[in-house]
């Protein structure tokens, strides 16, 4: 066994028909019985999930054979990457077996062995006669050419073949990728006096110490772990592969079907885009036929939206949408099991394209194209989930891709080099494809040259009204922060007191309000300081208050005029003129009253009042307690 290799725990899924013998015989293999609880001891099968440990290198889970119990035999094939198909000599293939080899074949199962038990029921040559059976039901199916061992757990024939056979295939095995981090569908979940909640699994993915947090979907709830075992052994930490109990400190109460995951991975989705595989001698799925998905060790009800057409026959495959009754743990890859509402009838597999996409209809605009680049390489899926977005960020991905940070980055760097995908920079990473970003920078500077043109009194565009022009929706700020500061660094924008606008514009009076900004120039000259309020302004160019009001924060743009108060409207040089008097009437320190500066001004109240708060805010007078200034 190469050093690779020494450490990990291979889960092997035991399948086939009621009491064809799987429990004994994994009894035989390992030593340990797997059926735990006082109805299956009395009643001889299994019904519930039994684990046994085939010493350091696997993990038997013993699934149970009942029709009825089916679900239980999708869950414990969820963690298996390895198959021991049962089938008693004299019975032969029953359709459990088909079933339960089906449902291996539907989630990619290719590493496997049979074991014909019971043969001391029959003589050699009936015997040879299941072999073969069972060699042409392999044959269509990813364990086809798997090795065929005869056996009997009871006496022990052919066991030691067994197991050498099993110890070469475990070492065949390679390892998948780790994405690095931890993931573990719930399949057990009880209290223990003195201890609290445990739950257990087959760790998915990653790994996992002691003391460290997990969060669990759906639900959302965060725990820490107490403490762990690993094939029933205490331990500080496990890893991908590993058969796991938890001790959860937190509150709520997981159940099974949920899935523990490390912070910021997974997703929980009432809504998944799949591809569908049908079983050849599946019964036809039509158009919103109501299922049940399996998936991970979770059971949920739902409906099939059929895309790009209205049914889908036995041996075909097709892309599908399926809307849930309640929402499922799932992540992009994820494989799983569709099987009819009712009767209960195994249909196929499915392997989820896209765990949450952002529209829900079938018939969306290239929507067959997206599925087919989401069921290629990750190149291709990055840049379909990215394309369905719009924008999203680094973070976003990482809930919906089952792979490592490493990898995701090294994927996305080659995306932008290649300019399948433009990059934006900030606080957080966003991603968006380069044709959509190439077309969001012409049209932002085609709008904004719109509007600059339609209102050239304007300094700029609101943020909020530009950005649902550019994406055609309200965003959340901190993405529309991201694609500003990505213009503004290209030089395409500029951007002050939350006003967009291109770099090349100026404020200009529109030409209508020429004569009209000419009348209010005029009367503010010949008014020195004390000028009619825009009220009055207004009266004398026959015009409204509001228009003329307008016209003035123009002005003030361009620095024509300067406002005090909002009422006070003065020009440059008359101000500047009375601050002159000011500064040069009083010392630093001096104390003037309001009525002292209306004196010097002669003016009123109404204007000195405004024209001390300007002088404070410019730092040259400063208010006291009495309400007087002091000279700064």
């Amino acid at each position: 066994m190469s050093e690779n290799k020494t450490h990990r725990h291979i889960v092997v899924g035991t399948a086939g028909h009621i009491d064809h013998g799987k429990t004994a015989l994994v009894k035989a293999l390992t030593g340990m019985e797997t059926d735990r609880l006082e109805e299956e001891k009395r009643r001889g099968i299994t019904i519930d999930l039994g684990f046994a440990f085939y010493g350091e290198k696997a993990a038997f889970v013993d699934v149970p054979g009942h029709e009825r119990l089916i679900k239980n035999m999708v869950a414990g094939a969820s963690a298996v990457r390895a198959a021991l198909l049962v089938v008693a000599a004299d019975d032969g293939v029953m359709p459990q077996t088909r079933e339960h080899l089906a449902i291996l074949n539907a989630i990619g199962i290719k590493h496997g062995l049979v074991a014909v038990t019971k043969c001391d029921l029959v003589d050699e040559e009936w015997a040879d006669l299941v072999v073969e059976e069972v060699a042409e039901l392999l044959e269509s199916t990813s364990l086809r050419g798997s090795k065929i061992c005869v056996v009997d757990s009871i006496s022990g024939k052919g066991i030691n073949e067994l197991k050498t056979s099993l110890d070469t295939l475990l070492d065949e095995i390679d390892d998948p990728p780790d994405p690095g981090f931890f993931r573990m569908p719930i399949d057990r979940s009880f209290l223990i006096k003195g201890y609290g909640r445990v739950v257990t699994g087959t760790v998915a993915s990653g790994e996992l110490k002691t003391g460290s947090r997990v969060i669990c979907l759906p639900g959302g709830q965060s725990y820490r772990i107490r403490g762990l075992q690993a094939h029933e052994k205490p331990v500080e930490q496990v890893h991908h592969g590993f058969r796991a109990a938890l001790n959860l400190q937190g509150e709520g109460e997981p159940e099974r079907g949920q899935v523990l995951l490390t912070q910021g991975r997974g997703i929980s989705s009432d809504f998944i885009d799949v591809k569908l595989t049908l079983l050849p001698d599946a019964r036809t799925i039509r158009h919103r036929t109501r299922i049940r998905l399996h998936l991970g060790t979770s059971e949920i009800i739902g409906r099939v939206s059929l895309v790009g057409q209205d049914e889908v026959l036995g041996g075909q495959t097709a892309f599908a949408r399926l809307i849930l009754e309640n929402p499922v743990a799932v992540m992009q890859g994820d494989l799983g099991i569709i099987r009819l509402y009712s009767p209960l009838e195994t249909l196929g597999g499915v392997k989820v394209l896209d765990p949450q996409p952002p529209d829900r209809n079938r018939n969306t605009k290239g929507l067959k194209e997206r599925f087919t680049l989401l069921d290629s390489e990750l190149g291709s899926q990055l840049e379909a989930i990215v394309g369905s977005r719009q924008i999203i960020s680094f973070e976003a991905l990482l809930h919906i891709l089952p792979v490592s940070v490493d990898v995701l980055k090294t994927e996305l760097e080659n995306l932008v080099k290649s300019k399948s995908i433009h990059e934006i920079s900030g606080s957080q990473r966003y991603y968006v494809l380069d044709s959509i970003w190439m077309e969001w920078r012409n049209k932002s500077i085609q709008y904004l040259q719109h509007y600059h043109k339609e209102q050239p009194d304007e300094m700029g565009c609101p943020k909020l009204v530009w950005g649902e022009h550019l994406l055609g929706r309200k965003s959340e700020d901190i993405i529309l922060n991201a694609i500003l500061d990505e213009m503004i660094a290209a030089g395409l924008l500029k951007f002050d007191s939350g006003l967009v606008f291109l770099p090349s514009h100026t404020v200009q009076l529109r030409k209508s309000d020429l004569p009209i900004a000419e009348k209010i120039i005029s009367e503010l000259k010949n008014s020195g300081f004390n000028t009619p309020l825009p009220s009055s302004l207004a009266d004398e160019a026959g015009e409204s208050e509001d228009q003329v009001r307008r016209i003035i924060r123009t002005l003030k743009k361009l620095g024509q005029v300067i406002i005090l108060g909002e009422r006070v409207i003065l020009l440059p040089e008359v101000y500047e003129e009375s601050k002159s008097k000011i500064v040069n009437s009083y010392n630093s320190g001096d104390k003037i009253s309001p009525a002292d500066v209306a004196t010097m001004l002669n003016s009123s109240r109404k204007y000195i009042i405004p024209f001390l708060e300007h002088l404070d805010s410019e730092g040259i007078t400063q208010r006291t307690l009495d309400g007087e200034r002091q000279m700064v």
